[in-house]
């Protein structure tokens, strides 16, 4: 079956659902983490050059993704002749942005590591990368095997163009009036038993440097807020030289930061307790006696099956409320003087960087 049934079964049939599944699934969730690394990276990479900021840009460019997706699926569905080479296109387009998720792991630590898609960083969401190269491989070749009939290769008929125009007027008003998420209401958890512990350790476990003049005043932590955005991209790059307790993420902490994170020198840490490489900069930075405090923050959107151990016995250990997604890549290192974030590091092979963090 190479010829024009295995067109339309793969061209006109499987292809175009497939597409529509996938795009629908982001419509109904519109979870930013739900796309591929490298289409996220790009998007955020945008956020400078577009008047949108922020959420409100991610919103509208995962509404112009299912768009456009949609359209294609419209394309292949009413216009037989760019069928095929739309389903080329966009299969390639897939296997490339796959490839170049797996292809950087695997280098890393092996199939072990590519079939772990990116160490959990961004959390566990969708199917594993690497299965999914192989479906739209498999598809990719079936559709370059596929053969049309040769009356589809004339120009579109007026009834394909109005078609195709129909479908993507339906799909662009679909995707432009599905309404927002709303916002999350905040409900109180007790503490985690780690936090308890941490919260428990001796006074000698804290060491802060001399009080100063400048800190013998401490800023009170402000109150939690009742609601939470949908999901939080926090940009990191202005957070330097701004108090920690002024970013809207910061005050999702759960429980609150302890009473003195606003008095003289801390190091403040967001992870994901199935990432390696926090995992890694905890055990070679934070696993002994800490000169000075360390406030451990994990983002809670990781499988409590793949946890890696907490190296860090003296950490006071926090979460951020459950709820939101949270679209940011960890491990995060901020050095706090009286609650001004001095230094930051989100870069996990910025070793300098980190030294500076860590520091004494």
């Amino acid at each position: 079956m190479r010829g024009p049934r295995l067109h339309f079964l793969i061209c006109r049939l499987v292809v175009p659902l497939w597409l529509l599944a996938g795009a629908s699934y982001k419509l109904w969730e519109r979870n930013p983490k739900l796309l591929p690394p490298p289409v996220l990276n790009t998007v955020l990479a945008l956020d400078p050059f577009i008047w949108l900021d922020g959420a409100a840009w991610m919103d509208s460019a995962l509404r112009l993704i299912v768009s456009t997706e949609f359209i294609l699926v419209g394309v292949m569905l009413a216009m037989p002749r760019l069928a095929r080479p739309v389903c080329i296109a966009v299969l390639a387009l897939f296997c490339t942005i796959l490839l170049s998720v797996i292809v950087p792991e695997f280098q890393k630590g092996g199939f072990a590591q590519a079939w772990k898609g990116s160490c959990g960083c961004f959390g566990a969401s969708g199917p594993n990368p690497v299965i999914m190269l192989g479906i739209d491989a498999v598809l990719l070749a079936l559709a370059l095997l596929a053969r049309p009939r040769p009356s589809t290769v004339a120009l579109p008929r007026l009834f394909g163009l109005g078609s195709a125009g129909i479908l993507t007027l339906l799909a662009v008003s679909v995707v432009s009036f599905v309404p927002d998420r709303t916002a999350i209401v905040i409900e109180d958890a007790p503490p985690s038993e780690g936090s308890k512990a941490a919260e428990a350790l001796p006074s000698t476990t804290q060491v802060d440097p001399p009080m100063t003049a400048a800190t013998t005043s401490t800023k009170a932590w402000p109150a939690r807020p009742t609601t939470a955005q949908p999901y939080y991209i926090p940009d990191f790059v202005k957070w330097k030289g701004a108090r920690l307790d002024s970013q809207e993420i910061a005050l999702l902490i759960s429980p609150p930061p302890p009473d003195d994170i606003n008095k003289g020198s801390w190091i403040v840490m967001l992870y994901r307790e199935d990432c390696d490489h926090c995992h890694e900069i905890l055990l070679n930075h934070f696993s002994g006696n800490l000169p000075i405090p360390v406030l451990a923050i994990a983002i809670p959107d990781t499988d409590p099956a793949a946890a890696l151990e907490m190296p860090c016995g003296q950490c006071q250990l926090r979460k951020l409320v459950k709820g939101p997604d949270y679209v940011l890549t960890t491990p995060v290192l901020l050095r706090l003087q009286d609650g001004v974030i001095q230094e930051l590091v989100t870069d996990h092979a910025d070793t300098d960087g980190i030294q500076r963090v860590t520091a004494p």
